[in-house]
């Protein structure tokens, strides 16, 4: 019976508090704010603005007969202790032999080291004149945008294009954070693709 008066009491006394705690809220309404602009106008939905770092890019024609199959990127650097392969797994413990194969004197296995583009593409349309284009940004240089280019002068059925950010390009500028590969014709970009974070 004590404990029942108890809790009963209890109960009063918190019903008591939340009643006062519902009164004692005032009626607040926020004032309405008008949205300014201050003169600002919204960019149009067709202009390009070139990546970061860079001052002006090629307009985008894409073109449904040129396309990118498959972008397979290495980062080919064991020697320092980055990306070593597992010893498990006799692919990949071959791939960096793979890249490095010829080189013998210290330079020349340093000379290879880097980030490795291997870039699957075909022109189903005409033959023409194309241009395989890597642009990249790297760890030391920020929002320095980087380009290598493979040149192709009538071109027509598949290709397979090695593009590479090795040696002093590499060890100056650092591990390749973000790309952008794109197929050129005639000064517009006719195929591309994008890392993440480009």
């Amino acid at each position: 019976m004590r404990k029942l008066l108890i809790t009963a009491i209890l109960g009063l006394s918190i019903l008591k508090v939340v009643g006062e705690e519902k009164n004692s809220i005032p009626n607040f309404r926020p004032a309405q704010v008008e949205p300014t602009t201050n003169v600002a106008v919204a960019p149009s939905p067709t202009a390009t603005r070139p990546p970061d770092g860079m001052t002006q890019d090629l307009p985008v024609a894409l073109d449904k007969e040129i396309s990118l199959n498959k972008i397979y990127t290495y980062w080919n650097d064991a020697q320092r202790g980055r990306n070593i392969p597992p010893p498990d797994n006799a692919s990949m413990v071959f791939e960096p032999r793979y890249w490095d194969h010829g080189a013998i004197t210290s330079k020349e296995i340093q000379d290879r080291k880097g980030n490795i583009f291997v870039i699957n593409w075909q022109n189903d349309g005409k033959p023409g004149d194309f241009t395989v284009r890597l642009d990249y940004r790297q760890a030391n240089t920020r929002e320095k945008v980087m380009t290598k280019t493979q040149d192709y002068k009538d071109f027509d059925g598949y290709e397979k294009t090695v593009l590479k950010v090795v040696g002093d390009d590499y060890l100056r500028g650092g591990l390749v954070n973000s790309w952008r590969i794109s197929i050129v014709r005639d000064g517009k970009i006719v195929a591309q693709e994008k890392s993440f974070i480009w």
